[in-house]
């Protein structure tokens, strides 16, 4: 049983070696430099979290439950794999990899060398996580939760998701197609390592054609993500080793959802984009009653 959650925490975060990888290069930035190597991640898990609230804009009038598991891919675009240090006097900076890119930096000055860490060279980052909702005339309470577990030896992890959607379409008679508007707000956080806060709001509208269902959706959104490192700036001597909290704001803002589920009975499978600033592919199985 101690595999299950090891199992699942794999699925939302892609796997404990990279959030190892993740520490262990934070240490060679300040906190100027931090920001620029890891906004990226900040934005793809705040357009992660953001992501998935609704694959159709009509909500029962009556009462609904659904079960899902929600998964989400980000493509990340070669822009975000770059950034441009700040170095201390006498030292000539460039371009260098952020944590998605691929090499580091090694920069030659008056006070010896200044390094940058590699990237994990990655184009793409998966995350996934359960979702429930209730609905009941016309309104849908969404939860997603992750109690606090055992991540690593050093980690617990916990997540925390609530929104709220309501069916707008319902006051204008006539409509002809389903209009909805939705409140999100997801916590994740990993003890002695970061801690993500996510919002958005958006309006969505649908339409059901048999057993298909097209929908889109424009939504407003920020994300902020605080990390615990140590900066080590004199490698293998600790006794210049400062713990530092950075806080990064996700490059996410605006974002135009288009996608299509396929209500099969009970069970509902759906898949969508989101374009921003990293494109976001979402993918759902939903049990629907």
């Amino acid at each position: 049983m101690k595999r299950v959650p090891t199992v699942f925490l794999f699925l939302i975060f892609c796997s404990s070696l990279s959030f190892g990888q993740f520490t262990e290069r934070f240490e060679a930035l300040n906190e100027t430099n931090l920001k620029g190597y890891a906004t990226p991640f900040a934005t793809s898990f705040g357009l992660a979290m953001n992501s998935g609230g609704f694959y159709t804009a009509d909500i029962p009038s009556f009462f609904g439950l659904s079960i899902s598991l929600r998964g989400m891919y980000m493509l990340i675009p070669e822009d975000q794999k770059k950034f441009t240090p700040v170095l201390s006097g006498g030292y000539t900076t460039k371009e260098v990899s952020t944590i998605y890119g691929d090499k580091g930096g090694v920069f030659a000055g008056p006070n010896g060398y200044q390094v940058t860490p590699p990237g994990l060279d990655i184009s793409a980052i998966p995350l996934a996580y359960p979702q429930v909702t209730v609905s009941f005339m016309g309104t849908e309470v969404l939860l997603r939760l992750l109690p606090k577990v055992k991540f690593s030896r050093e980690h617990d992890v916990n997540l925390l998701g609530v929104g709220v959607r309501h069916n707008i379409s319902q006051y204008i008679p006539l409509m002809p197609v389903d209009i909805a508007a939705q409140v999100l707000y997801n916590k994740l956080e990993i003890s002695n390592l970061m801690e993500s806060k996510n919002l958005a709001f958006n309006i969505h509208a649908s339409k059901t054609f048999a057993i298909i269902t097209p929908y889109v959706g424009l939504q407003y959104e920020s994300s902020s993500m605080d990390i615990d490192y140590t900066y080590k700036p004199v490698p293998d001597d600790r006794t210049f080793d400062q713990r530092l909290k950075v806080s990064l704001d996700g490059d996410n803002s605006f974002r135009a959802v288009v996608g299509a589920s396929l209500n099969l009975l009970f069970l509902v499978i759906n898949a969508d984009a989101g374009f921003s600033t990293q494109t976001v592919l979402s993918a759902g199985i939903t049990l629907a009653f």
